[in-house]
């Protein structure tokens, strides 16, 4: 009978413990996943004061932007909203390519405000096609 006991207690500790390093592992992956996220959103919302400084024959706020672009992109697979709304990668990516041929040709935006507008929107809502479609249109205005 004192043998059952000694072997129950020990059960009971060790699940215990295995418990608490779960919660713990999981806790610690939470967080990383937040900060990912946190910055993939803060990197789509610098985008917006990237472009704020283009115009009137200055197209160095594109280089900034594709910065931004470039960190969104890389954290983009990471993030929880690759595996929200899939594809987000792409969608990144398509910015650093747009950014990239406004610099390269030295366009100016054909409506900046509501651009920056939209990049704004997007970091509060990173998974909103709808959002990522209009700035992408915009874009293509140029």
């Amino acid at each position: 009978m004192k043998m059952s006991k000694l072997i129950l207690s020990l059960s009971l500790i060790v699940s215990l413990a295995l418990n608490v390093y779960l919660i713990k592992n999981q806790m610690t992956s939470n967080n990383k996943q937040q900060k990912i996220d946190l910055d993939f959103k803060a990197s789509i919302g610098r985008i917006s004061g990237s472009l704020d400084s283009v115009g009137d024959g200055n197209y160095t706020g594109y280089l900034t932007a594709i910065e931004h672009a470039s960190k969104a992109n890389a954290l983009s697979k990471y993030s929880s909203y690759n595996h929200e709304t899939g594809n987000i990668t792409g969608t990144t990516s398509e910015l650093i390519n747009q950014f990239r041929n406004l610099y390269a040709n030295q366009k100016n935006l054909a409506d900046k405000e509501r651009l920056m507008q939209g990049f704004l929107q997007l970091s509060a809502e990173p998974n909103n096609r709808e959002t990522m479609d209009n700035i992408l249109v915009l874009l293509n205005k140029h």
